[in-house]
């Protein structure tokens, strides 16, 4: 399977005082995968030479190398920011239509800002986040997740990058840029935001590009950034994996999917019968899709009817999820799956703010551990924080997962009964550390209510 992921976040940090809006992000359409781009390699993360030509425009330095960190992750850890991804998405769940986020991409850079508040600001941030209220544990958790995805990935593809950005004329402090690079492999890159925001701008949106493989050309639309910008916060996940079990594309036909009771729509679905993980708690069954030679699984939630969602079936928490990966056991399942591709995203501002996350976005907010404002008025304070998102799921990868899918022959040929498990009405996906004893940290959650909208 052909599988990028990608989740992409910004937080602005202003002078006190009144900020630019930010336009929100449009969702743009669902769409099926289209099967001439199933078949070619995904492109390989692009090259500064092939960044737009704006990527020039500002020399910049290169991210840090990964830290390997002197303490294992603690599964207390991941259960801890599986709570806030399951809390966030509450929030965003009220969002009609498909969504798909990144908790680990909201709660890293954020993380990184709260190491540098003070006072109520940290107490607020470490609450809505889940972290640890002692700096010093919130950053070794931070450099532990680092260590775990990278040792989850396996052969699947996974970028993970944080990168600061800062007015060059504005001092951050030596004490949060050590902690930026050592526990977040965040870099400085100095950019002048006072008096060229928009080229600051550019250059930003074209490192997004270029950890993205230019599937979010422009995170930063034109006037999201102003000369009273003094430091942004970018996070940007890049995952592609392919399944162990792969689809075969022959089978893969035009069938109806029930998006509303009283609505369908005809939308490529995938066909397969393999030996899988699958579970039943309550009325909601839950499939197990492995990557090859990774340690990362996909999770997919199908209620028992297309209503299922509605009556509860979308109520999550660290518990419930804890529950149904507890659920998954071996079985041969015949598993029908609609081929997916879509865009979301937008402002994270008031949901962030309903989570606790007030003081923060307000003239109140203390970053003194970032720096030391020269006058009251330069006080930091957050002004936007944004994520965008983008998935594509298929039946194959790039050409060398094209090459493995002849091994689905060698399950389909056991004995003994066969489970259904067809998804073909609006369902819930996550794409998680599957690995015994690490908590289940949730790198991805989505919901899909129309594959074809």
């Amino acid at each position: 399977m052909r599988a990028p992921f990608l989740a992409l976040l910004v937080g602005i940090l202003s002078a006190c005082g009144p900020t630019a809006a930010v336009a929100p992000l449009p969702a743009s359409p669902p769409r099926a995968a289209d099967p001439s781009a199933a078949s070619s390699p995904t492109p390989a993360l692009a090259s500064p030479a092939s960044a737009p030509s704006y990527a020039r425009a500002t020399t910049t330095a290169p991210d840090p190398a990964p830290v390997t960190p002197a303490v294992d992750e603690n599964p207390a850890d991941a259960r801890a920011a599986n709570a806030f991804t399951t809390k966030l998405y509450a929030k965003l769940r009220r969002t009609p239509g498909n969504i798909m986020m990144s908790g680990t991409s909201v709660r890293q850079p954020l993380a990184l800002t709260a190491v540098g508040a003070r006072g109520e600001t940290a107490r607020e941030l470490s609450t809505a986040l889940d972290l640890p209220a002692d700096a010093a544990k919130a950053t070794a958790a931070a450099k532990a997740e680092s260590a775990a995805w990278q040792e989850a990935r396996g052969k699947a593809e996974l970028v993970v990058a944080n990168r600061l950005w800062s007015d060059k004329t504005f001092t951050l402090k030596d004490d949060f840029k050590d902690a930026a690079t050592a526990a977040f492999g965040a870099g400085v890159e100095p950019v002048d935001f006072a008096h060229a925001p928009d080229v600051a701008r550019r250059t930003i949106n074209a490192w997004v590009a270029e950890k993205t493989a230019s599937k979010i050309p422009e995170l930063l639309a034109e006037g999201a950034v102003d000369k009273r910008a003094r430091l942004v916060v970018t996070n940007a996940i890049y995952f592609k994996g392919r399944w162990s079990s792969p689809f075969a594309k022959d089978l893969t036909k035009d069938e109806p999917f029930k998006a509303t009771a009283a609505r369908s729509v005809n939308v490529p679905t995938m066909h397969m019968t393999s030996q899988l993980q699958l579970g039943q708690v309550g009325k909601l069954k839950v499939l197990g899709l492995r990557y090859d030679g990774s340690h990362l699984a996909m999770m997919v939630v199908l209620p028992d009817d297309a209503a299922g969602l509605a009556k509860g079936g979308e109520s999550l928490s660290p518990e419930t999820f804890e529950s149904w990966t507890k659920a998954l056991a071996p079985q041969r399942v015949a598993v029908s799956l609609p081929r997916y591709t879509f865009t979301w995203g937008g402002p994270l501002d008031t949901p962030l703010q309903e989570l606790g996350m007030r003081t923060a976005f307000s003239g109140k907010a203390d970053f003194s551990g970032i720096a030391d404002p020269p006058t009251p008025a330069e006080r930091l304070q957050i002004s936007r924080v944004v994520q965008k998102t983008w998935v594509s799921v298929d039946e194959i990868g790039t050409e060398a997962a094209a090459a493995s899918g002849a091994t689905m022959s060698v399950t389909s040929a056991q004995m003994g009964p066969v489970a259904e498990f067809k998804a073909d009405h609006p369902f819930l996906f996550f794409v998680y550390d599957s690995r015994p004893g690490k908590g289940g940290r949730i790198l991805f959650a989505g919901r899909v209510t129309d594959p074809k909208s």
